[in-house]
């Protein structure tokens, strides 16, 4: 069997048994809730919730050890049958002793099944390499979560045709086919074995962790206050519940719909607002979301004495905590080693989180020893825990980004842009690579230098002052305030483009000028006395202007001697003609411009690069090719950027695809493409650069040419979007 084909099988055999975990984990739930609520008060629910986490802790303790002796592949399968087996026994046992059984079936889905959770995503991670973990983790946990709402389904119909007990032979099967498909998993590979020192070495490296990243302390205090907040919730849903429902069939099945219905909503929002919430928001907002949804919904409840809404507000919160709050708690992780991460997230997923549920079940122990308004005070003090959360959450996007930032810069973290998917950390991404970048490119004499000039009563000279202090903090709020354009202090704006602490700011404030700084910005790009790091930052700007003048003085601009001005210069002008059809963009110039970069010596082609790091903060500036951006030759993408101006726009996207396509087919046909559109000189000089040149047929009909790249499209984007990871790797 081939390579591809073992991991394809092996990741069909993952997918199948994470639906069968994740079926049990839902369908566990409502067995849990509906036998021991069925049997006992819900006042006797803080004892066992307690006793439960002190389990689950002493668990997770033993099976760091068992890991570290031996693999997940040897360990975890059998840990998964032996639950089976456990199950099994609860079935026939409970009709002996009830009472018991009732208890050992709450300790064992409590305190088991996060453990086994853990180990089935230790035991994928060993069996799939880094790369491939990245593009097969995804389906796999949606596959979990399609399972999860079919466990729920099939938990509600076992209770209504069976019996609540039946519910345990089904927990059973689960687990038994999840336990078979790891082990089959477990024969494919030879996963790492652990080592007698790895357990000493990860406790050492849990605490290098928390002594590097202190934000580390808040993210594990946010946890245990989350979790006791949860615990509170859960207390007065679950004794509402029995309270709405009795004790009975009706019980469970009412738990089995709504774990079903929270895991359906869960999926949802995960899939449609949480990459939305963690490009817009960035992380510390996004996990804030879980915080202020609960002092909402508890503040609402307050207000409402009623079940419904009690158990909306814990609806809520299991459905936040799941994915806008799980998404961004995960990508808190990130400055930190692999090593450091799984001592630290053990840690705090487990003991944190545990000592959560028991600090919350020993409150509501002692709320339940008083004559008190019990529902008046668990969500009182809900209420305050959440608003400490907020504020946790407030302090730690900045002490995160500080570690990140000092990650990327001593290479202690290697991160994949590709592969950010929030604002907070990609904006750390972009300003350490810009402040690289600048290092590398800046002459000795650093810019700027303080200085000390006199303030005067003149708000435009306090202005100017301001933006020669030398001071970041400074400079940004003066470039905020500008409210109305003052030409005195225009030039020196322009020379802020040179700085990177400020340079975003200076663009957004002459960006904001408007017409006014075009005259000035093209005056400044074409002078090539001017410092380079500020001339190749304006054609953004002026791409932005949309004005007639701005797109003659980026004309003029194909002719420097820079590339990297060139570059940005094709790079505004394709924006504008896309924005700003209407303006004139001379054809000739275009084509004298693109002969001129097909022209050079190969060596010089090929061994281009960009100072400036990729405008990817601003989504509105396109790029030729998202899909190609990071690998594609930048001579190549200069050339077609200016092409874009002239041609028609998606046809040369698809064209450009089909020149990076190792299909000899796909690329002969974006060769022949190119050979009917463009000059037959410039075709003649492209064919030389790309040491190919596309079969001539001049019978072919260019329509239906046309037409066969269009419809290539998608299996160019598919071909091109595997060979990403191949080539990451190389």
């Amino acid at each position: 069997m081939s390579s591809d084909n073992a991991q394809q099988r092996l990741t069909h055999f993952a997918m199948a048994a994470a639906s069968f975990m994740l079926a049990h984990q839902v369908a566990a739930k409502a067995a849990r809730d509906g036998l021991f609520l069925s049997r006992f008060p819900a006042t006797d629910l803080p004892k066992i919730v307690g006793l439960a986490a002190i389990v689950a802790v002493v668990f997770s303790l033993v099976f760091s050890r068992v890991l570290a002796r031996f693999s997940p592949a040897r360990f975890v399968p059998m840990a998964y049958l032996a639950s089976s087996g456990l199950h099994l026994a609860e079935f026939f046992l409970i009709g002996i002793h009830r009472d018991a059984m009732v208890y050992l079936v709450y300790l064992h889905i409590v305190g088991f099944g996060a453990i086994l959770l853990s180990g089935f995503w230790s035991l994928a991670s060993e069996l799939f390499d880094p790369r491939e973990a990245k593009l097969r983790f995804g389906r796999i946990a949606g596959m979990g979560t399609a399972g999860g709402i079919a466990g729920g389904l099939m938990a509600e119909r076992t209770v209504a045709l069976l019996s609540t007990d039946a519910l345990l032979l089904v927990l059973a099967g689960l687990h038994l086919g999840c336990g078979l498909l790891l082990a089959a998993m477990s024969q494919w590979t030879a996963p790492v074995r652990g080592g007698a020192g790895d357990e000493e070495e990860g406790w050492a490296a849990a605490r290098r962790a928390f002594a590097g990243a202190p934000f580390l302390l808040s993210l594990a205090v946010l946890v245990l206050l989350g979790t006791t907040s949860a615990a509170l919730l859960d207390y007065l849903f679950k004794s509402g519940a029995t309270a709405s429902f009795g004790r009975g069939p009706g019980l469970t099945r009412y738990f089995a719909i709504y774990y079903t219905g929270g895991q359906v909503l869960t999926f949802l929002v995960q899939s449609l607002l949480t990459p939305m919430a963690l490009s817009k928001l960035g992380l510390g907002k996004s996990v804030m979301s879980l915080a202020l949804a609960v002092a909402a919904g508890s503040s609402t409840a307050l207000l409402l004495p009623l079940f419904p809404m009690v158990a909306s507000v814990r609806a809520i919160e299991l459905i936040l905590r799941g994915s806008l709050f799980r998404s961004g708690y995960e990508l808190f992780f990130t400055p930190i080693p692999a090593r450091d991460k799984r001592a630290v997230k053990t840690v705090i997923d487990v003991g944190c989180d545990r000592l959560g549920d028991a600090l919350g079940a020993a409150a509501i122990q002692v709320i339940l020893l008083y004559p008190l308004h019990a529902r008046t005070e668990i969500l009182g003090i809900t209420i305050v825990l959440a608003a400490l959360s907020v504020w946790i959450t407030t302090r730690m996007d900045k002490a995160y980004l500080g570690v990140l930032e000092k990650g990327l810069l001593t290479r202690a973290v290697e991160l994949d842009i590709g592969d950010v998917q929030d604002s907070t950390t990609m904006s750390a991404v972009l300003r350490t690579v810009s402040v690289q970048a600048e290092v590398k490119d800046r002459p000795k004499t650093a810019y700027p230098r303080p200085t000390t000039v006199t303030v005067a009563a003149d708000p435009v000279v306090e202005a100017f002052t301001d933006l020669r202090s030398g001071n970041a903090e400074r400079v940004r709020a003066t470039l905020v305030k500008l409210k109305r354009w003052e030409p005195l202090v225009g030039p020196q704006v322009v020379r802020l483009l040179a700085w990177d602490e400020v340079s975003e700011a200076a663009r957004e404030a002459l960006t904001g000028a408007g017409q006014v700084v075009i005259g000035l910005l093209t005056d400044v790009l074409l002078d090539e006395k001017q410092d380079f790091a500020v001339r190749r930052r304006i054609p953004r700007i002026l791409a932005r202007a949309g004005s007639q003048r701005g797109v003659d003085g980026l004309m003029e601009a194909l002719g420097d001697a820079h590339f990297e001005l060139r570059f940005q210069s094709s790079r505004a002008l394709d924006y504008l003609k896309q924005t700003k059809p209407e303006l004139y963009y001379d054809k000739e110039t275009i084509y004298e411009a693109v002969k001129r970069e097909l022209g050079v010596a190969t060596p010089i082609w090929q061994g281009r690069r960009l100072l400036d790091t990729r405008d990817a903060s601003d989504s509105g500036f396109s790029f030729l090719d998202d899909v190609l951006r990071d690998r594609a030759n930048q001579s190549l993408e200069n050339v077609f950027s200016l092409l874009a101006v002239v041609l028609p726009r998606e046809p040369l996207k698809v064209a450009f695809r089909a020149l990076h396509s190792e299909d000899r087919l796909l690329r002969g046909l974006g060769l022949e493409y190119l050979e009917g559109v463009l000059p037959t000189a410039i075709n003649a000089m492209l064919g030389e650069v790309l040491e190919s040149t596309p079969a001539a047929d001049p019978g072919k009909n260019p329509e239906e040419v046309l037409a066969r790249l269009m419809q290539s499209n998608q299996s160019l984007m598919l071909e091109l979007r595997k060979q990403r990871p191949r080539e990451s790797g190389d």
